[in-house]
């Protein structure tokens, strides 16, 4: 049986970050699927600790250990997913030794994002694969900015952005072989009988991090990009939500209003895996812009939340970043601006059934785990 350890950031977003999570767990499970022994690990640093009003606290009796219990147990998953206290003795699940020992004999490491740190438990796996989940952003922040993205030690590296070292993507490789994957979902998490809902809606944070520059021109976030589409509720009869994380000071969260989009609160809605999927559920479809850097950097991101919309048969509309591998028109919809996003709602909507059904079919065809997953253990060699 290969046996996997995965490290991401679960526990980092214990507050309305079911998306985040779900992006995590998709791998894990989906590998479990494939008869994998799978351990997900994290580490938690003292100033992430936090509780539930936002203020510092310790780990033991942090908001992040409360959540990250919960999810765990929620999915049978107590014994096999750690938290771990970076700089203590402190864990939720495995003990930091315990993960020690399980790692010592894992034919693969899949640190996502280069998450973990913990040299000594990350070289011990026999394979080390680096799982880059925010294309160009990534290789700037190391190239450019000089950030340690912890890229060394890894055997391996995969990334989501489908074109990443392709002419068509200007951002740079840093002088490795980047191997392209999407963005898995395990089907039968989110195959559905329950009807659509009246809006297509999607979740999202306004603001990320900072800007980025690369060769002369600026690479931003979400925020950028829907200001550009603000007015398409005026342009289309369909109910247009966001589930979105926002400050209440936001200058654009008039404009949102103004304009006609609605708004609800991703920690309400995105409280935990089960509300996310819910919320999912209820959707009659996605619409959406991605960050300005997938879309100017034509880096083919596809984002891990559209593939939950498609695998429940739910229509996904979504700012184009640059997709070729892909088939895209039916089910899967790209645009640029708001004239071609008003455009590819009424062309849902005047054939809702064949489209709904076609992104069942692209969720299968593309982005199921089985296959997605299959196709990663053999890039890694493990």
């Amino acid at each position: 049986m290969t046996r996997v350890a995965i490290a991401g950031a679960i526990a980092h977003h214990p507050f309305g970050g079911a998306g985040n999570t779900w992006a995590f767990l998709q791998y894990v499970l989906g590998l479990r699927r494939l008869g994998c022994e799978v351990l997900y690990v994290e580490h938690l640093a003292p100033g992430s600790c936090w509780d539930a009003d936002w203020k510092p606290t310790a780990f033991a009796c942090s908001a992040n250990a409360a959540y990250f219990a919960g999810i765990a147990e929620r999915h049978g998953l107590s014994d096999s997913m750690a938290l771990l206290e970076q700089e203590g003795d402190a864990h939720v699940g495995p003990s930091r030794r315990e993960v020690a020992e399980w790692v010592d004999g894992a034919d693969l490491f899949v640190n996502m994002s280069g998450r973990f740190h913990l040299r000594d438990i990350l070289r011990a796996a026999r394979r080390r694969l680096y799982l880059d989940l925010d294309p160009g952003f990534t290789q700037v922040w190391q190239g450019k900015y000089g950030s340690d993205m912890n890229l060394a030690g890894h055997d391996v590296f995969a990334t989501v952005g489908l074109n990443l070292g392709k002419p068509v993507c200007p951002f740079p490789t840093l002088g490795l072989e980047w191997h392209h994957t999407p963005p898995p979902v395990v089907l039968s998490e989110w195959e559905t009988e329950q009807p659509p809902g009246e809006a297509y809606t999607t979740i999202a944070d306004w603001r990320g991090y900072s800007p980025i520059e690369w060769e002369g021109a600026w690479y931003g976030q979400k925020s950028e990009e829907f200001v550009k589409i603000i007015d398409l509720p005026r342009r289309t009869a369909c109910a247009l939500e966001l589930c979105l994380a926002i400050h209440p000071d936001e200058p654009d969260l008039p404009r949102l209003h103004e304009n006609g989009w609605r708004l609800s609160d991703p920690r309400r809605h995105a409280l935990d895996t089960d509300s996310y999927r819910r919320f999912v559920w209820g959707s009659r479809g996605e619409l959406t812009a991605v960050k300005n850097g997938y879309a100017l950097g034509r880096t083919g991101w596809v984002s891990d939340r559209t593939v939950c919309y498609l695998a429940a048969g739910r229509p996904a509309i979504v700012q184009d970043s640059g997709v070729a591998d892909i088939p895209l028109g039916e089910g899967l919809l790209a645009f640029e601006g708001t004239e071609q996003a008003a455009a590819a709602l009424q062309r849902v909507e005047a054939d809702y059934d064949r489209h709904a059904a076609a992104a069942r079919a692209l969720a299968r065809e593309h982005f199921d785990s089985d296959r997605v997953l299959a196709r990663l253990l053999d890039i890694s060699g493990a």
